[in-house]
């Protein structure tokens, strides 16, 4: 695609230098597309090639819909979206929360980048806020809107009661949940409802649905146990580096590429699972251990 041309009308300043030429605050490349759409139509984008699932309805307190009191109130709504193209590095869903007691919608984006499930992005919208059409048009809220739904302001406290926490641990549950691939996914045909299982999705429905399962999967808590195989390696270059004489947790970090501290913890939990030789006084190395004494493995057999 060729790259427009632009001639002295297009900038403010036509006689600046090249490099601190400015195209008009009015040009149509400059545009604030912001007036040109509600909220409203940025939250129906986030229907287009995404998964959804519904995780908080205003009535899951009532189930049984056909009995709720008069006096009930709804509560709040979540939404996820699961955008077949990924947004970035670690993406995993999009979702949108309302509850009747806050006078703007919560948008936000999940992504996992190492650190855990978490909100990356989120925006407060109000989605009756006023906006220009095509014709040059001003469309507002309706005149039957209390004005006060209008101009609540997003005081401190709006935000102290925007539950992220409840939010990300209710999508968390919900995406880490895999029975979708044995029960299937409910998606929205040409007018009707299909179920599909799991390998009759499009590839990219797929590949977006195992993702965010995988990113939204709990972290685990503390060290990692540490497998026998690896402490049967650490046992046997222990033995090996031990006669080398000083500097033997300083090798054994530059062969493990792992921080001398690491090491030390190692050859401790090799001590204690029978791999090496409890520590004797006077006896800077230990030997082998039970394990590795085995007839077997033999004392000190390499591995």
């Amino acid at each position: 695609m060729p790259q427009p041309e632009f001639t002295a009308d297009d900038y403010v300043n036509p006689e600046a230098p090249e490099d601190e030429l400015r195209l008009r605050s009015d040009h149509p490349r400059v545009r604030d597309h912001s007036y040109d759409c509600s909220r409203s139509t940025q939250e129906l984008d986030l229907w287009k090639q995404s998964l959804i699932a519904t995780v908080m309805e205003p009535w899951d307190a009532h189930p049984d819909l056909s009995v709720i009191p008069e006096n009930a109130e709804p509560g709040p709504s979540l939404t996820l979206f699961v955008k077949e193209r990924r947004r970035g590095p670690g993406y995993v869903a999009d979702f949108v929360y309302k509850a009747p007691d806050l006078p703007v919608t919560v948008h936000g984006i999940l992504a996992n980048q190492g650190a855990g499930l978490g909100v990356i992005e989120l925006e407060l919208w109000r989605p009756d806020w006023g906006y220009w059409d095509d014709f040059g048009d001003f469309v507002g809220p309706s005149e039957d809107d209390a004005p006060a739904a209008v101009s609540a302001p997003i005081t401190s406290d709006v935000l102290r009661r925007i539950p992220l926490g409840q939010i990300v641990a209710r999508a968390q549950a919900e995406l880490a949940d895999q029975s979708w691939k044995d029960e299937g996914v409910t998606t929205l045909g040409l007018g009707r409802l299909q179920d599909g299982s799991g390998p009759e999705l499009a590839p990219a429905s797929v590949q977006a649905l195992e993702n965010a399962s995988a990113l939204a999967q709990p972290a685990q808590r503390g060290r990692p146990p540490l497998e026998e195989e690896l402490l049967h390696r650490v046992a046997h270059a222990y033995l090996r580096e031990a006669v080398n004489g000083p500097g033997l947790h300083r090798r054994l970090a530059h062969l493990f590429d792992r921080p001398e501290p690491t090491i030390k913890d190692w050859i401790k939990a090799a001590r204690e699972r029978g791999y090496l030789s409890q520590a004797v006084p006077g006896r800077c190395a230990a030997g082998p251990g039970p394990l590795l004494s085995h007839p077997q493995n033999g004392p000190g057999t390499p591995p």
